[in-house]
């Protein structure tokens, strides 16, 4: 993993590799050869990284420098919007408000900063 180690480091957590692996329920040894590279994490425990440290999974394997893709670049999103446009249109307003107030708690940057 060509990231994992730096962004491990710079985390303001200050964790270490025993705390990584311990919230993994993985070996210590184990985590520190994702590190080196020496193994590599399954995909589910990859992507259980990459929303730890809220960074992507395509930074943790070093395919680009950009730690976290906005969703206005992600290109399979538009249908999502269409679809979510055409829902609270023809929902009644009290159901289209209480929608909306979910898709802000599910979706705010707060949650995801620690």
């Amino acid at each position: 993993m060509n990231n994992l180690r730096s962004v491990r480091k710079s985390d303001p957590r200050k964790l270490t590799q025993q705390d990584i692996a311990d919230w993994l329920g993985i070996e210590r040894s184990t985590y520190g050869k994702y590190e080196t590279g020496h193994s590599e994490p399954t995909f589910d425990t990859l992507c259980r990284l990459a929303d730890f440290f809220n960074v992507s999974v395509e930074y943790l394997m070093g395919r680009t420098d950009i730690k976290k893709t906005p969703i206005s670049k992600v290109t399979d999103v538009s249908g999502v919007w269409a679809e979510a446009q055409q829902l609270l249109e023809n929902a009644p307003p009290d159901k289209a408000k209480e929608a909306m107030k979910i898709l802000r708690v599910l979706l705010s940057p707060e949650e995801h900063e620690e």
